[in-house]
């Protein structure tokens, strides 16, 4: 099941994603903790999910964050869709994947 699916910004790639807010519901509660997100390569990351504070309350991950930036080559404009899967076996599994967008299009 698809959670969200968002354009990221400059802030983004450069410190931190922003969870957007109509998904919290859905997403684990790991706030505080580690939960682990495999990526479209099958690599297993170690997100840290955080509440800041002042401006409104946002949840957003940091820790391993820049990592998978880097890893992904991601840049402002490029599209990440997180899901979550349920399985009898191995229990709930959240993914993250990377849609580039096209520089030479525009799209």
């Amino acid at each position: 099941m698809q959670l969200f699916v968002k354009v990221r910004t400059p802030i983004e790639v450069e410190r931190r994603l922003i969870l957007p807010r109509e998904s919290l519901p859905a997403l684990p509660r790991f706030e505080g903790s580690h939960e682990h997100v495999k990526d479209d390569a099958d690599n297993l990351r170690k997100f840290r999910c955080k509440k800041r504070y002042g401006g409104g309350d946002k949840l957003v991950i940091e820790t391993d964050w820049i990592q998978f930036v880097n890893s992904k080559k991601l840049r402002p404009g490029d599209v990440v869709a997180f899901y979550k899967d349920d399985d009898r076996v191995s229990g709930t599994l959240y993914r993250i994947e990377v849609k580039r967008r096209n520089y030479k299009l525009g799209l």
